[in-house]
């Protein structure tokens, strides 16, 4: 049988940043966050023991994610 491949998706910040946006998605809610940058985020995922197979930038209006691929050896 054949061990299934543990894989890590994730979307993070692309720069370090933090903010908030009322009424997020329509509702009534306030969205809060706050990220940290691209390279620290290289570091936590490597650090953590995961490898990284692929990581670029998506662009979003002013500003964009990273997205990153990874799994576990």
């Amino acid at each position: 049988m054949s061990t299934p491949r543990r894989v890590l998706l994730a979307t993070t910040g692309a720069q370090e940043g933090s903010g908030t946006q009322d009424r997020w998605l329509g509702g009534t809610a306030t969205m809060w966050w706050s990220h940290a940058d691209v390279a620290t985020y290289r570091d936590w995922i490597t650090r953590s023991g995961l490898i990284i197979d692929s990581d670029q930038f998506v662009p979003e209006g002013e500003s964009g994610h990273q997205l990153f691929w990874a799994h576990r050896p």
